[in-house]
């Protein structure tokens, strides 16, 4: 039985996105408080004590929140901190580069861990290299709880149990459309997506894995199934009358989303079917600029694809790593989106909005309060182990954690 100091541990926390995480922490919950003690942590002493000095404008007790010094590389700082904790919230990525030793360090010593990455190879070796160990420790490591892929992968719960109650079964197809959105880039966000381009490169044993649709599901049920490749050009949709093209973001919440489904059991059924898509209204309007944003994601991709390009993006275009939107963007952000489940002549639908910028400012509600599941809601999460998904590790009740936070999923 390990000795625990820290409740909940937020590694990376002077990074863009850890920063708003600690943000958030001390808004609504404290440094102080009477269910669950917390720390701060990173490589750079001085980068911590600065962020503190900023919490103080939110509670005059950060100035007594612990730090805590570890280094993404050095396997030993990394145990000293997850032998005595609880829960890790990890902000280091790009998580290919930075994110490794910290998981395993978790899954070795039994530590709840959880993560915003949107990294497909690095959740595959996660799968991999950490699954037996994690079950063999009794502790959860539950990657994409930002909004890549909580959204998707809770909405696809709530909407598959109110089918299951109201129908008496799962809907055969759920898809995913993008209605609104509004949020910036972060540096951290295109270095990530820059290094899952090179490190795919790097290897070419892995070349089939950003497009196998079922590329995160468990050992065994890797190849096969309904689900095809993701949409790739404009498309009519004729069911919801919108224009549609690619999600950027759809290439791993999809696949959370189908690896939810292996994990408990098909809940959703043998034959399911999982997709998603921007969506832009119907007409001409719509049609353009459905193309318009096709285009920019391949020229986006084909940009990052040549060093000079790639060096032109970063030079002139692009934010540094620990750079993002401004506050004032990050409030004035927003997004919904709508999955609509088929099943038989039925339709249901699960309406997901968000009142702040989804990549950021929401992405941090999301991730913390997925930590705190998994610290406050453990006799009512999933009684399960292993590298898990938001939906098979935490379930819906991260719902009702959300919804009094800005983030609501209503059924239609």
């Amino acid at each position: 039985m390990k000795e625990i100091k820290y409740d909940l541990v937020l590694m990376g926390a002077t990074g863009f996105t850890g920063k708003l995480v600690a943000e958030y922490l001390t808004q609504e919950y404290g440094v102080k408080n009477e269910q669950f003690v917390w720390a701060i942590a990173g490589r750079n002493k001085d980068k911590l004590i600065n962020l503190k000095r900023y919490l103080e404008q939110y509670d005059a007790e950060a100035k007594n929140l612990p730090i805590l010094i570890a280094d993404s590389h050095d396997k030993r700082s990394l145990d000293d901190i997850t032998s005595v904790s609880r829960v890790i919230i990890s902000t280091v990525g790009p998580y290919l580069k930075y994110g490794k030793m910290l998981v395993e360090s978790c899954a070795i010593n039994g530590t709840d861990y959880c993560d915003l990455t949107g990294e497909v190879p690095f959740i595959r070796e996660s799968i991999d290299s950490l699954d037996s160990m994690a079950k063999s420790n009794n502790c959860r490591i539950i990657h994409s709880c930002g909004f890549d892929a909580i959204p998707s992968d809770i909405g696809a719960l709530k909407l598959q149990k109110e089918s299951i109650e109201k129908f008496g079964q799962p809907c055969n197809e759920i898809k995913l459309y993008v209605r609104s959105m509004r949020g910036g880039f972060s540096g951290g966000t295109i270095e990530s997506i820059i290094n899952i381009s090179s490190y795919i490169n790097s290897r070419p044993d892995l070349s089939g894995l950003l497009s196998d649709p079922y590329a995160l599901n468990p050992d065994g049920q890797l190849l096969g199934g309904p689900d095809g490749s993701s949409l790739r050009s404009v498309k009519w949709d004729k069911n919801m009358n919108l224009w549609t093209c690619p999600f950027i973001m759809s290439g791993v919440n999809t696949r959370v989303v189908r690896r939810s489904n292996a994990l408990m059991g098909f809940l959703y059924g043998d034959n399911f079917k999982y997709s998603e898509a921007y969506s832009f209204s119907k007409g001409f309007s719509g049609f353009i600029k459905s193309l318009s944003m096709l285009i920019g994601i391949a020229c986006l991709k084909l940009a990052i694809s040549f060093r000079p390009s790639l060096w032109l993006l970063r030079t002139f275009f692009l934010p540094a790593p620990g750079n993002g939107p401004s506050k004032k963007n990050r409030e004035s952000g927003h997004f919904k989106v709508v999955l609509v489940g088929s099943i038989a002549n039925n339709k249901i639908s699960v309406t997901v909005t968000g009142d702040r910028d989804p990549g950021y400012a929401a992405t941090a509600r999301m991730l913390t309060e997925s930590a705190l599941c998994m610290l406050l809601e453990r006799k009512t999460i999933p009684d399960v182990s292993g590298v898990l998904t938001p939906a098979a590790g935490i379930g819906d009740i991260l719902v009702s954690r959300l919804k009094d936070n800005g983030i609501t999923f209503k059924i239609e």
